[in-house]
This record gives C-alpha cells, sequence and structure tokens, in this order.
C-alpha cells in the first residue's frame, strides 16, 4: 500500500504512524512499510522514522531497485572517469559479449597455434661452401660431474670453424624445490644463484642459432622464462623440437629437426629408436639430433620406399659421471666423453644420392673433415 497525499501531510504535521493505521484500520506492519516506502521516494523526511519503523524501512530499501533511490541530476551526461576513458579510445559502454562471439573469437587463437607448431625455421647462408654444425645437450651446468673446462673448449673450437650452434636442452639440472627430486639439491655444490650466473656465462660464449628446452627446464617454473630474457633475438627458439632448413645458395638444402628427444618408444640397447619412428611418421628430414637418454648413437638410415637419406644422431650430453646413466645401464660409472656432444659437416654440393652430411665426436676430426672438402671444391673449381 501507499499513503495518499492527505496521509502523508497528517505525518508531516507530526501525526503518528501507528495512529493512521488504527484510523485506517491497516496493519501496522503494511503502514510502516509505507511510511517506510514515502521516506524513500522522498515524500516524507526520514526523521519520522521511529526506531519500531527501522527494520522496515531497511527491508524495503534491500528490495527496491536501484532506479527508484533518489534519481542522479542529469544521470545521461557521462561521469568523469567513463569521459576519461572514452577520450584514449576506450568504449566504456559496450555491451556485454554474446555467446556468438565468443565462439567467433578462437578463430584467431587457433590460427595463432596451428602457425606457431608447424613453422619451419630458416637460416639462410651466403654460400654453398661445406659448413658444420655444433650439437650440444644436457650440459647439465650445475652439476658436479660437468666439466665446464671441456664445454668451453668444445664451444672456442666450434666457432673457430663458424659451426652453426644447437642446443638440445637441459641446460642446468634445476631440481624442484619440492618433492622427491629437491634431496637431489643436496648432492651438487652449485647453488640456484650460481646456477643461474653459470647459464648466463653459458649462453653469452655459446652464442646459440637454436635452442630448445629439455624436460629439466620444466622443474621449475622460474627457468623458462629466465632463458627467454637471456637469449638474444637472433636466436630462433621453440618448444621441445625445432624444425630448420638450412639454405645454401647453388647447393642443396639442409633440413634439419633437433629435439630434446624424439619421444615415439624407447629401445635399452638402441638409442636411435625414436629418430627411426619419426622418419617413419614424419617428414622427410635430412638430420636428426635429440639427447635426453645420455646415450650416444649415430646412424644413416635411408628409405627406399621414399628414397630418402637421414642421418640420425643422440648425443650424450656432458654429464660424464652421470647416476642416470648407471641407473639405466648406459655405463654411467666410468668417465664416459666420446659421444658427449657432435659435430656435423655438411657438405651443399654433394652429388644427389650422396650422403649431405657426416657425425664426428671430436671438433678435430670435423674440422680435418671439413678442410678436406674445402680443398676438393677449390680443386674442382
Amino acid at each position: 500500500m501507499h499513503f495518499n497525499e492527505q496521509q502523508i501531510e497528517q505525518i508531516k504535521s507530526g501525526t503518528p504512524v501507528v495512529a493512521i493505521a488504527k484510523r485506517c484500520g491497516i496493519p501496522r506492519r503494511a503502514a510502516f512499510r509505507a511510511a517506510a516506502q514515502a521516506v524513500i521516494d522522498g515524500q516524507l523526511d526520514d526523521r519520522v522514522l521511529s526506531h519500531c519503523m527501522i527494520a522496515e524501512y531497511h527491508r524495503v530499501l534491500t528490495k527496491t531497485p536501484a532506479k527508484s533511490l533518489a534519481p542522479a541530476k542529469n544521470s545521461s551526461a557521462p561521469k568523469p572517469t567513463q569521459a576519461k576513458l572514452a577520450a584514449v579510445g576506450y568504449d566504456t559502454e559496450r555491451a556485454a559479449k554474446t555467446p556468438a562471439e565468443a565462439w567467433a573469437e578462437h578463430r584467431d587463437a587457433f590460427e595463432r597455434k596451428v602457425a606457431k607448431s608447424s613453422k619451419s625455421h630458416v637460416i639462410k647462408r651466403q654460400d654453398a661452401s661445406p659448413f658444420v654444425i655444433y650439437h650440444i645437450t644436457d650440459p647439465h651446468l650445475d652439476d658436479d660431474a660437468t666439466p665446464l673446462a671441456l664445454i668451453e673448449s668444445d664451444i672456442r673450437a666450434s666457432h673457430a670453424m663458424n659451426a652453426i650452434m644447437i642446443h638440445g636442452g637441459d641446460a642446468l639440472n634445476n631440481w624442484p624445490s619440492s618433492g622427491r627430486l629437491a634431496a637431489k639439491w643436496g648432492d651438487q655444490q652449485c647453488t640456484l644463484e650460481d646456477s643461474l650466473l653459470r647459464l648466463r656465462h653459458y649462453i653469452d660464449i655459446l652464442a646459440a642459432d637454436v635452442w630448445v628446452d629439455g624436460n629439466h627446464e620444466e622443474m621449475s617454473s622460474h627457468l623458462i622464462p629466465l632463458i627467454n630474457g637471456m637469449l638474444g633475438d637472433e636466436t630462433i627458439r621453440d618448444y621441445w623440437r625445432c624444425d630448420v632448413t638450412i639454405k645454401s645458395p647453388g647447393g642443396r638444402d639442409l633440413r634439419l629437426a633437433v629435439s630434446h628427444k624424439f619421444g615415439k618408444g624407447k629401445s635399452w640397447f638402441h638409442a636411435l629408436q625414436g629418430h627411426i619412428r619419426e622418419m617413419l611418421e614424419g617428414r622427410d628430414i635430412d638430420l636428426l639430433l635429440d639427447g635426453h637418454m645420455h646415450q650416444a648413437g649415430v646412424l644413416e638410415h635411408h628409405l627406399p620406399e621414399r628414397g630418402t637419406t637421414t642421418l640420425c644422431v643422440a648425443s650424450a650430453g656432458y654429464k660424464v659421471v652421470d647416476n642416470f646413466a648407471s641407473r639405466i645401464s648406459h655405463g654411467g660409472k666410468a668417465p664416459r666423453i666420446r659421444g658427449r656432444a657432435h659435430w656435423i659437416v655438411v657438405d651443399p654440393l654433394a652429388p644427389a644420392g650422396a650422403a649431405l652430411c657426416t657425425a664426428f665426436t671430436e671438433p678435430e676430426q670435423a674440422a680435418a673433415y671439413k678442410a678436406g672438402l674445402d680443398m676438393a671444391r677449390r680443386i674442382a673449381a
């Protein structure tokens, strides 16, 4: 119910709301509610509210739509905050997103995701002369069993050959801070702070052309963003696997794929099973590089049904004494140097049907083979 104008005037003149309710034969609670509504509508001053009407007033207030409360003057004018946002290009009156719009917005995200996952990177060379690829993986720079001086020596030898530098993952142990593997921090002298300093130095001296991460980069949430910030813009960067085509003008292109591990099954005795399955199920690739299992292997495999030949290379990494390798019977007790990394010599002028690339386990061998190819090309010219 609502009070009429006469009843409003009586209340203003001092007549109690209870008296009006009794005179009109209406319940006291209904009269209190009508008085509260009159206050909200601005017909009565809130001083007419007695303590017994307060609860009814709040009950009515909470049920009253915001638009029925005292309307602001010039409510159609934009508020200062909205005007400021509109001035810099924001639409503050934008309608809510519809289900169809949310559905349609997926297209851009999907297309970007597919384009990124299927992208093949390109490295362009100046000529068709022989060149070297240095594949370093699993250096585990913070491990006590990693010979940092040997890594530095191998990097210097690779740069001396102007090699294309490829990092295959697991730069650090990067043990997690909780869980079962957290105890592994006790097995190494290097602290978290020093491990990041070593990583910074490694990235600086390596000057990687291609970089992929491994499983150890994923053991904590901080490392991959830090690596992203340390690597230069010129480094080709991808998750776990990266496809690269090296173009040599006047010679054959080299199609390579580097992965921390081609994870399509594993064999206790065959280090290159994942490579062969990748050949059978994937695209035509000339060179497949991986690591992760801390064992070395090289295999040139030919697929006659495709007419393609692929060089498969697995590098063991630089943990020369390795409990993990011992556990999986890969000879981790004895110091292991051979196969720690590979230097692949590529001959873009190799005739069709001949080997495009050859892998070596020592940089001196790769340098000698490359020098022989250079001399042969000069003589032939």
